[in-house]
């Protein structure tokens, strides 16, 4: 199947990617964002893999961090601050630009561009929203994901009625989930 095509000839919406970076990183001690894992600080990691699958990334983050790293109009800041993860997803979602969201957090140093394209190459007509099923947990993993118009949606209703939970709103729709290629693509680095 090409790059992006939904099968049943529906145009698949355009890609847009999110990079959550704008965390307190209490338990990590430091901004885990700006972390070197290989010889780039994750936040520019992961805005590489989005790049490799077609997404122009945007990054959820602080004002400090938007200003550090002279991202412009890309940087996100939180509409409703508080919520962890989820204020960065609203604050992506509420820009209404009608196209699917590549989602990924910072602290995921295992992940690949082979891996956030498998979630690419899975989009469906009939699919609001593909993710990966975290092996240990059984869990859908909400971090990395890919969210289309109508999960966002749904989303939003659900952050509006004070439901902040990412993982329930992808359970709660037509989700498509996805094996890892190993478990340890879905460890993210929360302490040290």
């Amino acid at each position: 199947m090409p790059h992006g095509r939904r099968p049943h000839g529906n145009a698949p919406a355009p890609l847009c990617g999110l990079v959550l970076a704008g965390g307190a990183s209490s338990r990590m001690g430091r901004d885990k964002a700006t972390i070197v894992y290989g010889v780039e600080p994750q936040w520019r990691v992961a805005a590489e893999l989005l790049r490799a699958c077609g997404a122009d990334p945007f990054w959820s983050c602080t004002v400090q961090q938007a200003s550090d790293w002279a991202i412009g109009d890309h940087a996100l800041l939180d509409v409703v601050p508080g919520h962890g993860p989820a204020s960065g997803l609203h604050a992506a979602f509420s820009r209404g630009t009608g196209c699917a969201w590549l989602v990924i957090g910072c602290d995921y140093p295992s992940l690949e561009a082979q891996d956030l394209q498998r979630l690419v190459d899975a989009r469906d007509a009939a699919v609001d929203a593909i993710s990966y099923r975290n092996p240990e947990t059984r869990e859908v993993e909400p971090m990395i994901a890919l969210w289309e118009p109508a999960a966002q949606q749904r989303f939003l209703q659900w952050f509006d009625r004070g439901e902040y939970s990412a993982r329930h709103v992808l359970r709660s729709g037509a989700l498509r989930l996805l094996e890892p290629r190993s478990p340890q693509l879905l460890e993210n680095r929360n302490d040290r």
